[in-house]
């Protein structure tokens, strides 16, 4: 080699070790114009096309190399050229051949790294395992056989290799965060937390790892430290939308004010986020602010008009408000983007049913339980229907379905009741799984339960644990959430009637099945607001929102009834303070539990109420009472129009026209007069 030949090989090297690849790569050229055939010039030139990542170029001068001599060097050099090209066939054959010369971890994790392309997990596998068997303490083929198994759903092999990088290398954050997600796929949450945990103590500053904390810790029900996360995050990405929407998960159902709060900082990052959008529209509707979530929601369509979801909320907002015409044309818009979606025809046949047209809103609903069998709320309000039309059988059958739901089965499992079971001489557990009213509504067909089983129990909520308890002593009554005694059968209690081989032409003890201690009921008339009074005319005109969206009364129009003198009125709303007056007084600061409800009652002449709870007391303890009805009402009135089929002592008052209280109003007001 003569001098200028060294001196600019030398020069080449110099420039290829200092990453002046250009330079480097114009000497190469010039030396082997020089030399064709020099090996060494062709192998670096094909090495630094490999850093240039032209792998195409690198074949080309590291296939005249190997031709020349086939080293193992340039034979791994070629290989990992024909890897780096997509070429993962060719790639191994080189591999393979190098390996003739000597086994390495390295050969051996390459040839792994091609299979992986070719997604062969059984040769892939395999030779990560032979690098490892030559090098134990070889991280990347550890940390690689793990994300293989993880691959192919191995979660146990996946986790076992993950922890054996760990003895490798016990400082590596990204390997932790990896743990904690095999911990989290396998349900182990706790370990994923410690996991996790581990990662953040060698990383603090990755805010993903305090996210991913906060959902677990959430998820465990760890709710302060899970926010504590989140915060977190948010502080090392003050931008980090999902973390926002997570707080705010942590809060909507007790807190939706903070909430709202960490939404709002969401929606201001992205306000034409759609998850955000709705989230902060749903949360301002559960705060009853409908014109609000309406107004957002609008402010959203404006700028993407196809939101389906959007459109459907606007129409559950306004179904809120009784507004029920606007509801179905939103329903209508929504429906005309996806015409199929069953969660939005069921609001269309809600809309339809609260708008007066049942027989429209039948056929909807009939429409989505026969196409979509899992649809359990279309059945359910169907069933509602047919009930409401006094067609028990095909109404019950459906109305049944609101208990199968998989937390019953998984409470109850194989000792829920159906109508094939025989429930003579059997111990019988009754679950409410439903509100007040309907349980003293069913409580009338108690004994004639008691005659046919061995024994029963009758789990419920614990404002009624007392009075029931003291009307059925022969029935075990206690508290949802206390362990019952054995039992045989449990039986949702709203299936009593079929159990009973009971319709609605034979229902049992429409008045006086229900009686309060005598005690209490002298107690009570000697309260200074009842002592002494006559014509005692107790008032409920409010629900509660979520629940009773058309069957509450504006306070101004029942307000009116007190105008008349001749009568004492008392409020019996829970929630509702009222000012005053001379006949007009708060009853609520007595009432502890239904048990002092139905004594207070016995105290009054009448009662005058919306659909509530305590229509069903006044009934079942035969006092007088005016109910003032919907247009569209529960099912349990029937479409009756002044008599009611359930108690012989409540007298029907309907809306002719949806939402018109002032004439319902007006009209009792007349019947007492």
């Amino acid at each position: 080699m003569n001098l200028h030949y060294k001196e600019l090989s030398d020069r080449a090297f110099y420039y290829h070790s200092n990453n002046k690849l250009d330079e480097a790569e114009n000497i190469y050229k010039q030396l082997l114009n020089i030399n064709p055939d020099d090996i060494n010039i062709l192998n670096l030139l094909g090495l630094l096309y490999l850093a240039k990542n032209k792998a195409q170029d690198a074949i080309t001068y590291l296939s005249k190399a190997f031709i020349l001599k086939k080293t193992p060097y340039i034979v791994s050099n070629l290989a990992k050229a024909y890897y780096m090209n997509d070429e993962p066939l060719n790639a191994i054959k080189l591999y393979k051949m190098a390996l003739s010369s000597g086994e390495t971890d390295d050969i051996y994790y390459s040839i792994a790294l091609a299979y992986k392309k070719l997604k062969d997990y059984d040769s892939l596998i395999s030779n990560y395992k032979k690098a490892l068997e030559l090098n134990p303490k070889h991280y990347n083929a550890c940390y690689n056989l793990s994300i293989a198994y993880k691959e192919l759903g191995k979660s146990d092999m996946a986790l076992f290799y993950a922890e054996k990088c760990v003895e490798i290398k016990n400082n590596d954050d990204e390997l932790f965060a990896l743990i904690s997600g095999y911990y989290e796929d396998m349900k182990c949450y706790t370990s994923s937390i410690e996991a996790l945990r581990r990662a953040i103590l060698i990383n603090n500053n990755n805010y993903l790892y305090f996210y991913n904390l906060g959902v677990l810790l959430a998820r465990t029900g760890k709710i302060k430290e899970a926010e504590a996360a989140y915060i977190k995050s948010i502080e090392l990405n003050k931008n980090h939308i999902e973390s926002y929407v997570n707080l705010a998960s942590l809060y909507k159902n007790n807190d939706n004010n903070k909430a709202l709060e960490y939404l709002m900082a969401a929606y201001k990052i992205a306000p034409n986020e759609e998850n955000i959008v709705l989230s902060l529209a749903q949360t301002y509707r559960a705060l009853f602010q409908n014109s609000t979530s309406i107004d957002i929601l609008n402010k959203f369509l404006n700028v993407k008009p196809l939101s389906v979801e959007a459109y459907a909320l606007l129409a559950i907002n306004y179904m809120d408000l009784g507004e029920y015409s606007n509801a179905l044309s939103y329903y209508d818009i929504a429906l005309n983007l996806a015409p199929e979606n069953y969660n939005i025809l069921h609001g269309k046949a809600v809309a339809l049913k609260y708008l007066g047209n049942i027989s429209q809103a039948k056929k909807l609903l009939e429409y989505i339980v026969a196409n979509d069998k899992n649809n359990i709320q279309s059945a359910i309000t169907l069933g509602m229907m047919y009930l409401t039309d006094r067609e028990f059988e095909n109404g019950m059958a459906l109305y049944s379905l609101r208990s199968k739901d998989s937390k019953f089965k998984d409470v109850f499992k194989n000792k829920i009741w159906n109508k094939n079971i025989d429930i003579e001489d059997k111990n019988i557990l009754l679950y409410t799984d439903c509100g007040l009213g309907d349980t003293i509504m069913y409580a009338r067909y108690l004994p004639l339960l008691l005659e046919k089983a061995k024994s029963v129990t009758l789990q419920t909520d614990k404002e009624l644990v007392e009075i029931l308890s003291i009307n059925y002593p022969k029935v075990n009554v206690i508290q949802k959430g206390i362990m019952p005694p054995e039992y045989d059968v449990v039986m949702p209690f709203m299936d009593l009637p079929i159990a009973l081989n009971s319709d609605f032409n034979n229902i049992p003890y429409t008045n006086y099945y229900i009686k309060p201690d005598e005690n209490d009921i002298s107690r009570f008339a000697d309260i200074p607001e009842i002592k002494g009074k006559t014509n005692k005319i107790a008032l409920c005109w409010q629900g509660n929102k979520k629940i009773f969206k058309n069957r509450s009364i504006p306070f101004d129009l029942i307000k009116k009834l007190t105008e008349n003198k001749e009568y004492n009125f008392y409020s019996f709303q829970m929630e509702f303070d009222i000012d005053e007056t001379e006949n007009f007084f708060n009853i609520k600061k007595y009432i502890n539990s239904y048990k002092d409800t139905a004594a207070i009652l016995k105290n009054m002449d009448m009662l005058i109420t919306i659909d509530s709870s305590i229509v069903h007391m006044a009934g079942a303890l035969g006092l007088k009472t005016f109910l003032l009805l919907p247009q569209t009402a529960e099912w349990r009135w029937f479409n009756d129009e002044k008599q009611c089929s359930w108690y012989d002592s409540v007298r029907i008052f309907k809306q002719k026209e949806a939402g018109n209280w002032y004439e319902v109003i007006k009209q009792a007001e007349r019947e007492l007069c």
